[in-house]
């Protein structure tokens, strides 16, 4: 039966090695990056009360399994041109209900978005690190404690306030953005026979319920809205992927934290797979899953409408650090589940999966990463793999291969031969030519017995990752990715997104970059007939004035030359024809910074004492080094253990709710 109490929910959410958007699922995470160029962002409910409880903690780029200890410019976010983020608290507890506690924040490298100007907030030196108070209609309100951190200042680089209007644009007149005031994603993308666009995520508006709900959303072939869908529970919800049918229909796998199709088995999260007609009425779903976390990203639909889709499984361990496995699944399109297979490495390593493709002849591949030794030996640390499934489930092989260094894979697709292309990314040298830089895109071929034919890596000097693929009936190889630097011509500020065109030798026919000054990413890409659509978020006006935090954002392409082509419809007609900034509240106040030394030494206390006693950590850990939070990284898929609330004494009673948050994490690198 489903719960709805935070001690149910997970506390630690992890992203990847690569650069991601870390943003939290619920109130009361700790939100841990590990390595890239990181945006952390914690979940900002969409309705509040005054004094609710909310903590958050921030962990960039602790990455104890990274072999070079390599650092990275991380961004968290405080704010956006709407409202400054942990606001919301009483004119008696100086916001110490609700706070981003920032674990490792680097003024070199790293940096914090916050509302407004610099004349909203007020720095105070707390001796083992800062406190960043936003002047609120309440007073002074503590909105963020930075570890390790003194002597910063509001006029430096580090800190990049956003004013109270939306970003200048359309950056790209011809894309498509929807949004709303919170954050929204849009994380997969699929066209049916008749040109129409589908795009599929989560949003996590005022109707979610204070937490993330799944969105479908049509399109045709021109940009107009035909209608959009969005479910859920009072638990989180996203879509991971998308696929039609010849009939017209289409099928969505995701992830649920609650009771979506049924009464929840698995510990914190479970998979699930729908079924939907043209209109969006849904004929069935299926709800499946096991252990502690089980999660899908990824479904492709062959011929006569069976689904299949792949994902992780993560056993819980009563003694030694959690682990997880791969698995592929096939429903049929009654929803019948046909065959569920799991396999992992002989070493009980950690081995994921994030694609799935079916091929002509109902083979079944995936492709993910291990940190083991699924097909051999290990080349170093993540090395990648594709894995072949026969229609029945039955594991063929697995090739396995890497560098020293990490390597992961995130797309997979076959043409009308029956091979198999994968891509994702590299901290390494795949190809004789070395590295440009950072992370490179690569791109890799193989037959369907599992010889290599070819592998082609290519990137820029700075951060540049392959996120999707998708190969078209004509076996054209449409790639799509972000870019921290400039494969065609400059960056325009950010990440930029990029699409790239490849034929079945590995030849680059064209690669299209764009988006805005602020941050971009594309995340799927898919094909019809001459036109190419991609999809992602952007935290700027990209295809239309940005509603608020992050929208989604989708555009389409010529097949043939990579160029932008009006995907607008009348969505873009409406945002960009008001030409107006969007109506802001304004959380400034004409209350005063705190001066009081009675008031400072309390709220120095309670810093000190949750750090050193809530979250267990020595006076001198945290800052740019990171020093001492591998107390707080033990197991990364382990369940929180309570600690005891923060203990002030006299005056607690006004904070003593953020027990609930406070719990010690027992979390560590895979």
């Amino acid at each position: 039966m489903e719960s709805n109490k935070v001690e149910d929910q997970p506390l630690l959410q992890v992203y990847t090695p690569n650069s991601d958007f870390a943003a939290g699922f619920y109130s009361g995470q700790i939100i841990w990056g590990r390595t890239g160029n990181d945006t952390l962002r914690g979940f900002q409910p969409s309705q509040t009360t005054s004094g609710e409880p909310q903590i958050d903690l921030f962990i960039g780029d602790v990455a104890i399994d990274d072999p070079l200890f390599r650092q990275w410019n991380d961004t968290f976010v405080l704010g956006d041109f709407t409202r400054g983020y942990y606001n919301n608290g009483t004119s008696t507890n100086f916001g110490l209900n609700d706070f981003g506690f920032i674990a490792d924040f680097n003024p070199q490298l790293d940096s914090i978005e916050l509302y407004g100007s610099a004349n909203n907030y007020q720095i105070l030196d707390l001796g083992i690190g800062s406190a960043i108070l936003q002047q609120t209609q309440a007073g002074a309100d503590v909105v963020s404690f930075l570890l390790g951190n003194t002597n910063l200042s509001l006029n430096e680089s580090y800190f990049a306030f956003q004013g109270t209007t939306p970003p200048p644009g359309p950056g790209v007149p011809q894309a498509q953005q929807q949004g709303t005031s919170n954050f929204d994603i849009a994380a997969t993308t699929a066209t049916d026979s008749n040109g129409n666009v589908y795009i599929a995520g989560g949003t996590d508006d005022d109707d979610a319920n204070n937490s993330r709900d799944a969105v479908i959303s049509k399109y045709d072939s021109d940009g107009n809205l035909i209608w959009t869908q969005q479910f859920g529970t009072s638990q989180f919800e996203t879509i991971s992927g998308i696929e039609t049918d010849a009939e017209g229909n289409f099928y969505v796998a995701g992830i649920t934290g609650g009771d979506l199709a049924r009464d929840k088995q698995a510990i914190d999260s479970e998979a699930f797979v729908a079924k939907y007609d043209s209109e969006g009425n849904q004929l069935w779903i299926q709800q499946f899953g096991q252990n502690s976390i089980f999660q899908t990203f990824g479904i492709d639909v062959d011929a006569e409408g069976n689904a299949y889709l792949t994902g992780i499984d993560v056993k819980p361990s009563e003694t030694d650090i959690a682990t997880d496995d791969f698995w592929v699944a096939k429903f049929d399109t009654d929803g019948n589940q046909v065959f569920f297979t799991e396999t992992g490495s002989v070493d009980d390593a950690f081995d994921e999966s994030y694609d799935v493709t079916v091929s002509n002849d109902g083979s079944v591949y995936t492709t993910g990463w291990t940190l083991g030794d699924l097909a051999g030996p290990n080349a170093g640390a993540y090395d990648t793999y594709i894995s072949k499934f026969d229609n029945n489930g039955e594991l063929e092989w697995i090739r396995q291969f890497g560098t020293s260094d990490y390597e992961w894979g995130w797309g997979v697709d076959t043409d009308s031969q029956g091979n198999v292309y994968t891509t994702g990314w590299t901290l390494g040298s795949l190809v004789e030519e070395g590295n440009a830089g950072s992370y490179d895109v690569f791109l890799t071929k193989y037959d369907s017995l599992g010889n290599q034919i070819w592998v082609r890596q290519f990137g820029t000097s700075g951060d540049d990752e392959g996120f999707d693929l998708f190969i078209d009936d004509s076996d054209n190889i449409f790639l799509t990715g972000y870019t921290t630097g400039g494969f065609v011509g400059g960056n325009a500020g950010s990440f930029d997104p990029w699409v790239a065109k490849y034929d079945i030798d590995g030849n680059q026919i064209w690669l299209q970059q764009f988006g805005t000054s602020a941050f971009d990413q594309a995340y799927a890409v898919t094909a019809n007939g001459d036109d190419v659509y991609v999809t992602g978020i952007t935290q700027g006006s990209l295809g239309g004035v940005n509603t608020g935090a992050v929208d989604t954002w989708s555009a389409k392409l010529d097949a043939s030359t990579g160029a932008l082509v009006d995907f607008g419809g009348s969505s873009l007609a409406a945002n960009s024809s008001s030409g107006t900034a969007l109506s802001v509240s304004n959380t400034n106040s004409n209350s005063q910074p705190i001066t009081d030394q009675a008031t400072i030494d309390f709220i120095k206390n309670f810093f000190k004492t949750f750090t050193t006693e809530t979250l267990g950590l020595p006076e001198n850990s945290g800052g740019p080094t990171g020093a001492g939070l591998e107390v707080l990284l033990r197991d990364p898929y382990g369940r929180p253990e309570p600690v005891p609330e923060p203990s002030m004494g006299i005056g607690l009673m006004a904070i003593a709710t953020v027990t609930w948050i406070s719990k010690r994490l027992r979390a560590s690198s895979k």
